[in-house]
């Protein structure tokens, strides 16, 4: 199945400046924040050990893609339910209408995944705060040192009860390795690896124990870091010009990277930029390298700003 892809109005406003994360909280002179009567939840994206979270942004709730945010088969990040996310996403005192802004301590490389499961839940609402918990330090804004607790039960079932009537999932935001497989053959379909350099030529090995390096043939390579040097937006033009590299903005993108993580990244790089038929390859290099698919080596397909 080829997925339908993003619309103009969910490609709106994905990225949130510090500033104006500040002005809704209530931190800038003037503003009176909307946290007091629930109008925006802050969500800080973890990848295993919350204790590194030394600092945080007031009122923020974990999300660990260590932890429930991800079904771990076969130690794969791969995706909930749609029932389990909009469970998690209730806990959280999400509502189908509350605006929400997603951040990491990194800047980007962890907080779009769970901006791509809150829109495959369903949720339109989202978005990433540009710059991260970094960017947040470096405009001098108050931290706490704990994370905010879950709402209670009865309104987390109320929540969960409101998603499930009114929202309607993109389970078709992500595919699966029948999809990708395919896709490799079609020259309407870019399929672009968010994994380092070193890995996707095979010079550099993968941090999974056993698990060969390489690429798909045929496929990509954007890393993530890329396009979000110091976890901040490289700007449309340049995000345009590696897109463009692989294909035409307008065809088909899948992204895939190690676990389905920073595939993420690159795919809000392409949404910003203008690209509206992005998905993200769940299982990512994590299955294809375990599957006895088909590896190549090399640095054709390599694209890079330099």
């Amino acid at each position: 199945m080829a997925g339908v892809g993003y619309t103009a109005a969910m490609q709106q406003n994905i990225l949130c400046s510090v500033h104006d994360l500040a002005k809704q909280l209530g931190y800038v002179e003037g503003s009176g924040g909307d946290t007091a009567t629930g109008k925006v939840v802050v969500l800080c994206a973890s990848m295993g050990n919350p204790a590194k979270h030394q600092a945080m942004i007031p009122g923020a709730l974990l999300c660990d893609i260590d932890d429930d945010f991800s079904r771990h088969d076969g130690g794969v990040h791969t995706a909930p339910s749609v029932t389990q996310l909009r469970r998690l996403f209730a806990a959280r005192g999400v509502s189908p209408s509350t605006p929400v802004v997603i951040y990491d301590r990194h800047g980007m490389m962890v907080a779009p995944r769970v901006f791509w499961l809150a829109r495959v839940a369903g949720y339109q609402q989202v978005q990433l705060l540009d710059g991260g918990l970094p960017a947040w330090l470096e405009a001098g804004l108050p931290t706490v040192t704990t994370f905010a607790h879950p709402v209670d039960e009865q309104t987390a079932q109320e929540l969960f009860a409101a998603a499930e009537q009114e929202l309607a999932a993109r389970v078709d935001l992500l595919v699966d390795i029948d999809e990708v497989e395919q896709a490799l053959s079609d020259d309407q379909v870019q399929v672009i690896d968010a994994r380092s350099r070193g890995r996707f030529t095979g010079e550099d090995p993968e941090p999974r124990p056993g698990m060969e390096s390489g690429h798909m043939p045929g496929s990509w390579n954007i890393a993530f870091q890329t396009v979000f040097p110091q976890g901040r937006f490289v700007g449309i033009p340049a995000t345009l010009a590696l897109l463009e590299g692989a294909g035409d903005i307008d065809d088909r993108k899948i992204f895939s990277c190690g676990s389905g993580v920073t595939a993420c990244v690159v795919a809000v790089a392409a949404l910003v930029a203008g690209a509206r038929n992005v998905t993200v390859f769940d299982g990512s290099w994590s299955q294809w390298a375990t599957e006895g698919k088909p590896i190549a080596t090399g640095d054709d397909g390599t694209l890079s700003l330099s």
